[in-house]
């Protein structure tokens, strides 16, 4: 894609217009207070971090105390939160970008100190292989409709926060991702065991924060999922596994599928056959015109041109350059822009 075609406005749906295709990637910094409150330096963050970007997708708000995955994140897991919530979307605004929240429950990813007390929970009592984690104790049916509702529940504290969205967070082996993958899924019930019984959990998530999107707000308002295409582990998810979650997410009501990619041009590396393309064309492919988020080491001018979504989500370089988007539309060369980036240039 041409980089004129990148900066100028984009169309996410009818009724949604981004004023450029960047988008700050969803960053846990963890810089909010104690109880998981939008702290000065989140507002500070983010101000300086959207002035330039389309949208901004505000990293790993957790929806219950248990499902919170670090010290320092924030929380929408209660009213109290909505407050600081509303400061940070009227922060994102005023630099005419959209605000985004993108919503997590760590599943077993977390421990007790980060959760304060709270359970450990997932969809079987087997301890990740990494992290600070604790043995988590198996999800019964009764409170996965309670993580469903508190996925709910997140979305309209949002709402009436005055953000344009949400992101549900199904990557980085968080709990939505847990579901799917034969690693830390094992049950024996509806929710177990067959592909088509793994998706089932993120397909209600999905449908029901939709749902509640699209009938408990007046305004334009997006649901966005981001996933890992694939897992390394022996036995893990598969990149074949979630692309039938990928084509049925798009029939549940989202209004954008995120990549959470090492590298843009990456290939699968669970599927030869469909490793001779980049993850990115495969799922084209399979969602057709559904708006597509594509990140991972997006450096430069001619990674942006290279890679293929509709949006391109871009953390590293405006973590450590806030002003990093207005530097595309200034017309420098590539190799102006790796001397002011302080990259080596081998054009």
């Amino acid at each position: 894609m041409q980089l004129d075609r990148i900066l100028n406005s984009y169309q996410l749906t009818r009724n949604f217009k981004l004023k450029n295709r960047i988008v700050l990637a969803p960053l846990n910094i963890q810089s909010a207070l104690f109880d998981g409150k939008v702290s000065l330096n989140d507002l500070d963050f983010h101000s300086k971090r959207s002035k330039d970007v389309g949208m901004d997708v505000v990293g790993s708000a957790y929806v219950s105390e248990s499902g919170n995955t670090a010290f320092g994140s924030i929380s929408a897991a209660k009213d109290e939160d909505i407050p600081g919530l509303r400061r940070l979307s009227e922060t994102i605004h005023q630099n005419g970008c959209k605000a985004i929240l993108q919503l997590v429950h760590a599943g077993r990813m977390t421990n007790q100190f980060v959760t304060k007390g709270h359970p450990v929970v997932g969809p079987s009592p087997i301890k990740a292989e990494h992290g600070v984690v604790d043995t988590p104790t198996e999800l019964t049916n009764d409170i996965i409709k309670q993580v469903i509702d508190d996925f709910v529940s997140a979305t309209n504290r949002a709402i009436q926060a005055g953000f344009d969205g949400v992101e549900l967070h199904g990557a980085n082996t968080f709990l939505l991702q847990q579901f799917m993958s034969p690693c830390s899924n094992q049950r024996h019930d509806q929710f177990g065991g067959s592909i088509m019984n793994r998706v089932k959990f993120p397909l209600l998530v999905a449908h029901e924060v939709a749902r509640a999107a699209h009938t408990e707000t007046f305004h334009p308002f997006v649901v966005g999922y981001r996933l890992s295409p694939e897992e390394v582990e022996t036995g893990g998810l598969t990149f074949t596994d979630n692309l039938i979650l990928m084509s049925l997410l798009k029939q549940v009501g989202i209004d954008y599928l995120g990549l959470s990619l090492r590298r843009y041009n990456q290939h699968s590396v669970t599927n030869q056959q469909l490793g001779r393309f980049s993850v990115a064309e495969v799922v084209r492919q399979v969602v057709g015109e559904l708006p597509m988020i594509v990140s991972g080491q997006l450096n430069d001018p001619a990674h942006l041109r290279e890679a293929g979504g509709d949006l391109f989500a871009v953390g590293k370089q405006l973590f450590a350059k806030p002003d990093w988007a207005k530097t595309l539309s200034k017309g420098y060369s590539e190799a102006e822009l790796f001397k002011l980036m302080k990259l080596p240039y081998s054009g």
